[in-house]
C-alpha cells in the first residue's frame, strides 16, 4: 500500500496539480463558479414552481391539479417564476462567454470588460441569437443558454488569445495621459476587438458557405449529439466518480479540478433535463429529447452524500463502532457540517487526507453508489434530476427535490448511504483494532 501511494504522489499528484493550474482549465472552472448568481436565481424559481405553483408540481400531485389554489398560481404566481428563466437559466452560455473572455484578461493582466465584451460579440456572431431544430427541443429558439455551451467555451478560449495577440503587437490606440483610465482602455481595445470580431466573422462565414450552417447548427447537428451521448457512458461517469476522491485523498480539490470536464458535458444536460421537463417530456434515456439519466446534479444527491468521498457514512460508521476518542470527536464535529455536505473537518481533522487505512472506501464507495443511483434512475425506480437544488441540501432532501417529489429518489439516496456505511465499515474496524494496539 505505501509503495503504491509513493508511485501515486511522484506520478499521478504533480500532474494533476499542473492541470488544475492551466491557465485555461482554470479559467473554464472560475467561469463556471462565477455563474452560480445566474444558476440558483433560475433555479429557485424553477424549483418553487415545480414545487408548489403549476399542475404537474409537488403539491398539484397531492391536493390535485384542479385544486383551487393550483389553479390561482398556475395563473397568477408561475407566471412569475417562469419569466425568471430568461434572466438566468436562459442566459447561461452568454454568461459564460463572458466569464471565461473577462478570467482569461483577468489572468494575463489584460482589460478583462473590454476582453470579455468583445468575447460575448464573437459568440453572438457565430449564430447564437437564432435556432430551429424541430427534432430536438424544438421550444427553444437560441443558443444563449445550455445548448450554447459548447461553444461558448470554444469561443471564450479563443477569442481571448486573438485579443491578447493583437494587444501584445503593441496594435493599440494610445491616448494621453490626461484621459481618464475608462476611456483609455476603450480606445486600446478597439482595434484588437476589431481583429478578433473580424477573425470570428470569417469563421461565421465560411461555415455558412461550405455548410449553409451557422456554427451553432453545425455544431449541434454533428457534434453535440454524440458528446451527450458519451456523457452517459456509464464507464466515463465512473472514471469521473474515481477520479474526485483520488485527487482529494493527497489533498487537492478533487471536485474543483473535475469540474472542467464536469460542468461543459453534465451541466448542460442538467439544464437540459429541467428544460424538457417544464415542457411535458418524461421518458428517461439516452435519446433524442430524453431526460438523461446522469446529470451534474446527480453526484450532490446520490454520490457526495456529506462531501466528496461520501464521509456522512464514514462519520455514521464511526460514532457507531469507533472506540478512538480522537476520532469519535471528528466525528461530532463533521457530522453537522457533513449535513450540509461540507466535509473539510473530516478530510483534514480525522484525516483522511493521506491516511493509508481510508484510502480504499474513500475512492470506492463513489463509483459504487454511482452504479446504484444510474441503473435506478435508469430503470425507472429513480426519477430523473429536474429541479437543481443547492449543493449545500442535506442528504435525501436533496435527492427527493430535484427529482421532483420522487419517493424512489430519496429510497436510492438512502440506499447509497447505507452502500457507503458497509464499505466503510471494515476500515474502521481496522482503524479501531490499530487504535487499540497503541494503548
Amino acid at each position: 500500500m505505501d509503495g503504491f501511494i509513493r508511485l501515486i504522489e511522484v506520478k499521478f499528484v504533480p500532474l494533476a496539480a499542473k492541470l488544475g493550474a492551466q491557465k485555461h482549465l482554470a479559467a473554464i472552472r472560475d467561469a463556471f463558479a462565477s455563474l452560480m448568481p445566474l444558476i440558483m436565481a433560475g433555479a429557485v424559481a424553477v424549483l418553487m414552481n415545480n414545487i408548489f405553483f403549476v399542475s404537474w408540481g409537488l403539491v398539484a400531485n397531492f391536493i390535485g391539479a384542479e385544486h383551487p389554489f393550483i389553479l390561482w398560481t398556475t395563473m397568477y404566481i408561475a407566471p412569475i417564476f417562469s419569466a425568471m428563466d430568461a434572466g438566468s437559466l436562459s442566459i447561461l452560455a452568454l454568461g459564460l462567454c463572458f466569464a471565461l473572455g473577462f478570467k482569461r484578461a483577468e489572468s494575463e493582466n489584460k482589460d478583462a470588460l473590454s476582453c470579455g465584451l468583445v468575447t460575448v460579440g464573437c459568440f453572438i456572431l457565430c449564430g447564437a441569437l437564432s435556432r430551429n431544430n424541430p427534432l430536438v427541443a424544438s421550444y427553444i429558439t437560441h443558443f444563449l443558454g445550455a445548448q450554447g455551451i459548447f461553444i461558448a467555451l470554444v469561443v471564450g478560449l479563443i477569442a481571448p488569445e486573438i485579443y491578447f495577440w493583437a494587444v501584445n503587437k503593441g496594435w493599440i490606440i494610445q491616448m494621453p495621459d490626461s484621459v481618464p483610465p475608462a476611456v483609455a482602455k476603450a480606445f486600446a481595445g478597439i482595434i484588437p476587438g476589431f481583429l478578433t470580431i473580424f477573425a470570428f466573422a470569417l469563421v461565421y462565414y465560411g461555415f455558412i458557405m461550405l455548410t449553409s450552417m451557422n456554427v451553432f447548427t453545425w455544431f449541434e447537428t454533428n457534434i453535440q449529439a454524440t458528446l451527450m451521448q458519451l456523457g452517459q457512458n456509464i464507464f466515463s461517469i465512473l472514471l469521473i466518480s474515481a477520479l474526485i476522491p483520488l485527487l482529494w485523498f493527497f489533498g487537492l480539490h478533487g471536485a474543483n479540478l473535475m469540474e472542467a470536464v464536469m460542468a461543459p458535458i453534465y451541466g448542460t444536460l442538467n439544464q437540459l433535463n429541467i428544460q424538457g421537463f417544464q415542457n411535458g417530456i418524461r421518458t428517461v434515456g439516452t435519446g433524442l429529447n430524453e431526460l438523461s439519466p446522469w446529470v451534474r446534479d446527480s453526484w450532490n444527491v446520490y454520490v457526495f452524500l456529506g462531501g466528496s468521498g461520501a464521509t456522512s457514512a464514514l462519520v455514521i460508521a464511526l460514532l457507531w463502532i469507533s472506540k478512538a476518542k480522537e476520532d469519535r470527536e471528528v466525528a461530532k464535529y463533521g457530522l453537522g457540517c457533513g449535513l450540509f455536505q461540507v466535509n473539510e473537518p473530516v478530510l483534514f481533522g480525522l484525516p483522511v487526507v493521506l491516511n493509508a487505512i481510508y484510502l480504499i472506501p474513500f475512492v470506492l464507495c463513489q463509483p459504487v453508489m454511482t452504479l446504484v443511483a444510474y441503473y435506478a434512475t435508469l430503470s425507472g425506480f429513480a426519477g430523473p434530476i429536474v429541479n437543481t437544488v443547492p449543493w449545500t441540501t442535506p442528504p435525501i432532501l436533496g435527492a427527493y427535490l430535484a427529482t421532483n417529489g420522487s419517493i424512489g429518489a430519496a429510497l436510492t439516496a438512502l440506499c447509497c448511504l447505507l452502500v457507503a456505511i458497509v464499505i466503510y465499515l471494515p476500515f474502521v474496524i481496522a482503524a479501531n483494532n490499530a487504535y487499540k494496539k497503541n494503548q
